[in-house]
């Protein structure tokens, strides 16, 4: 529940001589804290709206590798303007001269505790994300990386932790701080970080595996050192997403980071329809998945708006490029897109009897 807005708050003065840079900010409250970053909520005092701070944790703030991080996902959120990246208000630096950026306050929950709460038979989160809900989230999610690649930009670190679902159905894509940008290299110091499997940004599913975070939802080039990555990699990661959305399982598991490797090297692909039976998934979702996980980039979609494309035109019930369905699939889709309505139908038989009436008739007479 949001406090409501007040005229006293919108309409109040404009000091003349205003409070510009971290000292506009006030009323700092806690709202989490990561691995590497602080989280706070404050006012800003010119807008009167409340709004998040993000810095670093103080043992990472002279730390190179992490400002890096830190800087990239400031700017290329804010240079990715889609309705489904955070907006950024604000890169600058406190009273100590320690970088922060502002950026808008978000209501909602994380794909990953949807998923989770769904996998331990919550009914309230059951009935309040459905499949196709869920279905149409990644299709959005999708639309924004389609759109992030266009520019040049590679997430490299897709999974259900940052994937946002607001309360009134806003869908946003966080953690833009391991991204990859058009003219950057395959072994830039970010990256490494990526490929030593020290993120330990917790992932979803916990207790499933003795690791928990990143290297669950790399794909197979970002786990060797002569990978080339490139947005393949986001639709190999969203593969493992629509995985786990369909099967409610984890698509890797491994109690190191080498495990995980090898399995990512040597292991078959695992569809959703052969590791959850019982679920009965619908077979283009099966395939749209098997498609988007081939360990070989190659055999992949090629780019993000294939993948956004077959799983919305799953959601219409339209055929999926990936899946060929029968004569069968197709009339039974054909009647529950109910085209025609049963009156509709019943009048177009009853025309068509009267019809074949009258011509008999009229052959009689004759």
């Amino acid at each position: 529940m949001t406090d409501n807005i007040l005229m006293a708050d919108t309409d109040r003065d404009l000091p003349k001589h205003v409070r510009n840079g971290f000292m506009r900010y006030r009323d700092f409250k806690p709202l989490t804290q990561g691995g590497e970053a602080i989280l706070r909520t404050c006012v800003d005092e010119n807008l009167g709206r409340t709004v998040v701070m993000k810095t670093l944790q103080p043992q990472f703030q002279n730390l190179e590798t992490y400002q890096k991080r830190f800087l990239r996902e400031a700017r290329v959120t804010a240079q990715i303007p889609h309705p489904c990246t955070i907006p950024v208000y604000e890169l600058s630096r406190d009273s100590e001269g320690n970088a922060y950026f502002t950026m808008k306050k978000l209501q909602g929950r994380d794909l990953s505790d949807i998923l989770d709460r769904i996998a331990e038979g919550d009914q309230h989160t059951i009935s309040k994300y459905p499949l196709p809900f869920i279905i149409n989230v990644l299709v959005q999610c999708a639309q924004c990386l389609a759109f992030a690649h266009n520019q040049g930009v590679v997430h490299r670190d897709m999974k259900p932790a940052n994937i946002m679902i607001g309360d009134y159905g806003e869908i946003m894509v966080l953690d833009w701080g391991l991204a990859k940008v058009s003219n950057m290299k395959d072994n830039d110091e970010v990256d490494r970080l990526i490929r030593s499997g020290q993120q330990t940004i917790p992932g979803r599913l916990t207790g499933r595996g003795d690791i928990q975070g990143t290297p669950f939802y790399m794909s197979p080039e970002q786990a060797v050192e002569t990978g080339d990555v490139d947005e393949r990699s986001d639709i190999y990661n969203m593969g493992i997403v629509l995985f786990e959305v369909l099967t409610s399982e984890s698509y890797m598991s491994g109690k190191s980071f080498r495990e995980i490797q090898r399995k990512l090297a040597e292991s078959p692909l695992r569809s959703p329809a052969s590791v959850a039976p019982k679920k009965k998934i619908a077979p283009e979702l099966d395939a749209i998945c098997a498609k988007a996980l081939q360990k070989d980039p190659a055999d992949r979609y090629q780019k993000m708006s294939d993948f956004e494309a077959d799983l919305r035109a799953y959601t219409m019930g339209l055929p999926v490029s990936v899946y060929q369905e029968s004569p069968l699939q197709s009339l039974l889709k054909w009647r529950d897109r109910k085209i025609l309505s049963s009156a509709s139908l019943i009048w177009m038989l009853a025309g068509a009897l009267l019809s074949i009436l009258l011509q008999l008739l009229f052959n009689v007479l004759l």
